[in-house]
């Protein structure tokens, strides 16, 4: 006998095929889901990453969808994706995302939820706390006593003192600054606090203040 022709679109003939659609699964069979399959395939082409397939059968590259938004599609090897899974927390997942932590919030934030679609689903860290790497699910900590941590913070210590009456400047691109003196910021300060009369903050960096001394008063706040 001769050769007939090609294995019909939609199918896969590995060999010995005596139809142009085998059913069998020795000599072929109709094309898997996260696969596709020309006219004359000897084995089904795996969709590529970021898209997927659920239906068998599928004839051409066209047939493989593009993942959604908030979802992404592993690339693993064998037969392409079936079925996309959901973006985990920490991160988000734009169309096509090809694994679950391509796009992770980044410092400073945190992604509470699965399934995000966009960065803007990232929320700022709280004030008070501080998120020091990128892809959180929860923020890392609270602030450390001495220090002031504002909203958005990657420090739990952040080390440029502000000069009273100037607006704090981080030097390394945080958000927060060292307890300045006359004012005291306990372990998870959204702010400083000003010294009570009858005690004082003499240096920089204090998590509580001092009793005034013996024979001095301290009747003013913030001393």
């Amino acid at each position: 006998s001769q050769v007939t022709g090609p294995c019909l679109a939609g199918f896969y003939c590995s060999g010995g095929a005596a139809s142009p659609t085998p059913r069998d699964a020795l000599v072929g069979n109709t094309c898997p889901q996260g696969s596709y399959c020309p006219l004359g395939s000897a084995s089904p082409l795996p969709c590529p990453p970021g898209q997927y397939s659920s239906s068998a059968g599928n004839t051409g590259i066209q047939d493989c969808l593009l993942c959604d938004a908030a979802r992404f599609l592993p690339c693993t090897p064998g037969p392409g994706a079936q079925t996309p899974e959901l973006c985990p927390a920490g991160h988000f997942c734009l169309p096509g995302t090809t694994f679950s932590t391509e796009h992770p919030c980044p410092k400073g934030t945190f992604g509470p939820r699965t399934g995000a679609t966009s960065e803007s689903d990232c929320e700022p860290c709280p004030a008070g706390m501080y998120c020091s790497a990128p892809g959180l699910s929860q923020p890392s900590g609270f602030c450390y006593p001495g220090y002031h941590c504002a909203k958005g913070a990657v420090s739990p210590a952040p080390f440029k003192h502000r000069v009273r009456n100037s607006a704090p400047c981080p030097s390394d691109g945080i958000h927060g600054y060292r307890c300045p003196s006359g004012s005291y910021c306990p372990a998870g300060s959204a702010l400083e606090l000003p010294c009570e009369p009858g005690t004082f903050s003499p240096v920089p960096g204090a998590s509580a203040c001092l009793p005034c001394p013996a024979g001095m008063s301290c009747g003013t706040a913030g001393t």
